[in-house]
Order: structure tokens, then C-alpha cells, then sequence
């Protein structure tokens, strides 16, 4: 024990390190993670792949559309093997033909339906591409924030551990204290350090996951002070507005429509189309009374013969049923997952919700008057080394435990966002 007349000294280290964070918006936080989304939306390369695959099924709707491109056909007519102009009469050289094919009623708007549900289809996956990586940007945002406040409390434990190891050896020396609280001292500096070192190498792979998804060659450092932590709301609510908001079901409704479109597409195309065309013919020949033969024109109009039906149209509905039917079963088990992982990851949050008031009005705050009692009794010899230090390790221990479910909880809630779908028509490219 120490004696009552010595009086133990610390380097003033401002306990204002490890005062616990509000969960008040935080205006320069918020606009930086804002910052961020922007550019990862603007350059994240997966998110641009996509963004031009979307750009480019809007690019088919119209064509689909439109008439078969007409056809011109350059001849020449009526001639014998040993003709000469001037005297077959029937012979026209050259001869112009413009031919036109005509879809049956309904069959182009159906088939500029199947590339629109196709386009929508491919913007819902825009979407959730999109609210993927804004997801996995929240939840990197979040990681860094609860590594950077752990190794400020580690840092302010190392600090204080190097004085107390100085006032250890010098109690040792005069005999005030076992050899032990040295030993016990220095083997925790030397714990709190390697912490450090890890915590500094996991910042490192934060940087570098940040960086990826900000669409850079290097790493990306941030500094995060706070975090604004959304309220979850009813899972009622939630669970309605997946069904309203969620791209991953859109998309598969999209899928559906598009199968329907192309049945009934695949339905008119069992219909023959019209062909119509014009002919226009040159004669240079003379006739008997000695004038110029007349040019000619003929008109022709056809009719296409499904006489494959059962081998060729039958077998494109047969597919356009199948494939409805496929994608109506697939919405209904991409339904039942996401709605089962909404109700597990809100189970989660919610629970972190309500540590983190235990832990920022109950637990810390005694944690910090334990080992301030324990401080002011280590001083004056009521008290162990042993238990300054346990103390001390629990306090940080328990601060570092909290940032850890302040990130937990925000990443919870960002994964929560993009389950609803939240933000998601703003990400669903060409409009």
C-alpha cells in the first residue's frame, strides 16, 4: 500500500476524449456521408456498367416499334438470252421494286411493350445496384467512425498507462509498491498498443474498401466525429413500404410483365403479316409504229404462311407462358425472403436501439465514477493497482463496446433503407 503521504500525479489528459457522442444531426457529418453517396453514385464502376445496360434496353423500346426497314430492289425484266434493246419490246432494263412488309394489327406495339417491361426491368436494377453500394458505403462510413473514436480511447488509455507505468517504477523504487503492479503495468501498455496497431491496420482496410466504392485507384481517408442515427419506425410500415419501394421485387414484376408482353406477342406473330410493294420498269425497245415503248409499273401484295406453327409460334407462347409463370413464382419467393430478412435485421437494430440509451446514460457514466473513485483511492493507498487497472480497462472497454453499437445500429438501419427501397426512384436512370 502506498503511504498516506504520497501523493500520486497524473499528466492532465482531458477526460473530454471519451465523453459519449450525442445522436443529434450532426450538419458537417451529414453533408460529408451526402458527399460521399454523390460520388460513389457518379463514379462507382459497377454502378456506371449498369447505368449504361439500362441506357441501352430504353434505347430499344422505340425501334421495336417501327416498321421493317423497306426494301429496294434494283432488275431488269422480260429479256432473251440474245435481247437487245431495240427490239424486245417487253424487256425493261433496269426495273425498280420498293417493298414494304406490314405486322398484323398490335403485334409492333406488343413488341415495343416487351422492350418497355424489359427497360424497366433494367432500371430496377440500376436501382438496387445503386442502393447496394450506398448500403455498403453507409456501413464503411459507420465502421470508421467506430474505429476512429476506438483508437482516440485507446490512445488516451495508452497515454495514461505510460504515466502510470512512470509513477509504478518510481513507487517501486522507493519500496512503495510490488514489483508487480510494474510488471502488470507495462505488460497492459504493451496490450493497449498492439489494440492500437490493429485498430490502425482495420482503418487501413476501411480506406481502401471506401476508396473502391468511390470508383478511385487508392485508398480514401475520412474523419468521422458522429453519427446521425434514424429513428426505425414501425415494421409495419416498413413492411409495406417493401412492397411498394423495394427494385428487387419491381424488377421481378418487370420480369413478369415483359413475359406477358411476349406471349402476346408471340400470339400475333402466329398471324400473317401483309407485304405490299411497287415496280417500276424502263423499256428503251421500239414498237412496230416506230415509237418509244412505254415504261411499265406493276403493284403486288403477300401474305406470310405460318405453316410452321406447331414447330416455331406455338413454341414462343409456350416459352412466354413459361416464363410468366417462372417470374410470378419468382416474385413470390423473392418476397418471402426479403420480407424475412427485413423482420430479422430490424430485430437486431431494434435491440441495439435500446442499448445504446443503457449504455450512454447508465453503464458509461458509472463506469467513469468507478474509475475515478478508484483513482482518487489508488492515490492515497485505498485501493490496489490491480483494481485501477481493471477498472480503467472496463471503462474503455465498455466506451469502445459502445461505439462498436452505434455502428452496428447505423449500418442496421442503412441495410433497413435499402430493404424498403428508400431513395430508389432517384436511382432508376432514364426517365
Amino acid at each position: 500500500m502506498l503511504s498516506k503521504n504520497f501523493k500520486f500525479s497524473i499528466p492532465n489528459v482531458e477526460l473530454g476524449l471519451l465523453i459519449v457522442l450525442l445522436f443529434g444531426p450532426n450538419a458537417f457529418g451529414q453533408s460529408q456521408l451526402d458527399s460521399l453517396i454523390t460520388t460513389a453514385t457518379r463514379n462507382n464502376p459497377e454502378i456506371q456498367m449498369v447505368r449504361y445496360q439500362s441506357m441501352a434496353a430504353h434505347s430499344r423500346i422505340d425501334p421495336a416499334g417501327q416498321l421493317p426497314d423497306p426494301q429496294l430492289k434494283v432488275g431488269a425484266m422480260n429479256f432473251p438470252a440474245d435481247f437487245n434493246f431495240s427490239s424486245e419490246t417487253m424487256t425493261m432494263v433496269p426495273e425498280f421494286t420498293l417493298m414494304e412488309m406490314f405486322p398484323w394489327f398490335g403485334k409492333l406495339s406488343a413488341a415495343a411493350d416487351v422492350e418497355k417491361y424489359g427497360y424497366e426491368s433494367s432500371a430496377d436494377r440500376l436501382a438496387s445496384v445503386t442502393l447496394d453500394v450506398v448500403t455498403n458505403l453507409k456501413e464503411v462510413y459507420g465502421q470508421t467512425y467506430s474505429v476512429e473514436k476506438s483508437l482516440q480511447y485507446l490512445e488516451y488509455k495508452r497515454r495514461l498507462l505510460q504515466s502510470v507505468v512512470k509513477v509504478a517504477e518510481q513507487l517501486f523504487a522507493v519500496g512503495q509498491v510490488p514489483q508487480q503492479d510494474v510488471f502488470r503495468a507495462t505488460a497492459e501498455l504493451t496490450m493497449v498498443q498492439s489494440n492500437i496497431i490493429t485498430m490502425q491496420g482495420r482503418l487501413s482496410e476501411l480506406q481502401a474498401k471506401l476508396g473502391a466504392i468511390l470508383g478511385k485507384n487508392s485508398s480514401y481517408s475520412i474523419q468521422v466525429d458522429t453519427l446521425v442515427l434514424p429513428n426505425l419506425g414501425p415494421l409495419s410500415t416498413l413492411e409495406s413500404q417493401l412492397q411498394r419501394s423495394n427494385p428487387d421485387l419491381r424488377q421481378v414484376k418487370n420480369i413478369e410483365r415483359a413475359a406477358v408482353a411476349r406471349e402476346v406477342f408471340a400470339k400475333r406473330a402466329a398471324i400473317p403479316d401483309f407485304t405490299a410493294g411497287v415496280s417500276y420498269g424502263f423499256r428503251d425497245a421500239l414498237m412496230s409504229n416506230g415509237m418509244k415503248a412505254p415504261n411499265l409499273m406493276s403493284v403486288e401484295v403477300g401474305v406470310s404462311l405460318p405453316i410452321f406453327f406447331g414447330a416455331k409460334q406455338q413454341k414462343m407462347i409456350d416459352e412466354a407462358d413459361y416464363m410468366q409463370r417462372a417470374a410470378s413464382q419468382q416474385y413470390g419467393t423473392v418476397s418471402l425472403a426479403l420480407d424475412s430478412q427485413l423482420r430479422s435485421t430490424y430485430a437486431g437494430a431494434a435491440a441495439q436501439e435500446k442499448l445504446i440509451p443503457l449504455y450512454s446514460k447508465e453503464l458509461i457514466p458509472q463506469y467513469e465514477a468507478t474509475y475515478n473513485s478508484s483513482l482518487s483511492s489508488y492515490s492515497v493507498g485505498k485501493t490496489t493497482f490491480a483494481m485501477l487497472i481493471d477498472n480503467l480497462t472496463t471503462l474503455i472497454n465498455t466506451k469502445i463496446e459502445f461505439v462498436k453499437i452505434e455502428s452496428q445500429y447505423f449500418s442496421a438501419s442503412a441495410e433497413i433503407s435499402k430493404l424498403v427501397g428508400e431513395g430508389s426512384e432517384d436511382y432508376r436512370g432514364v426517365k
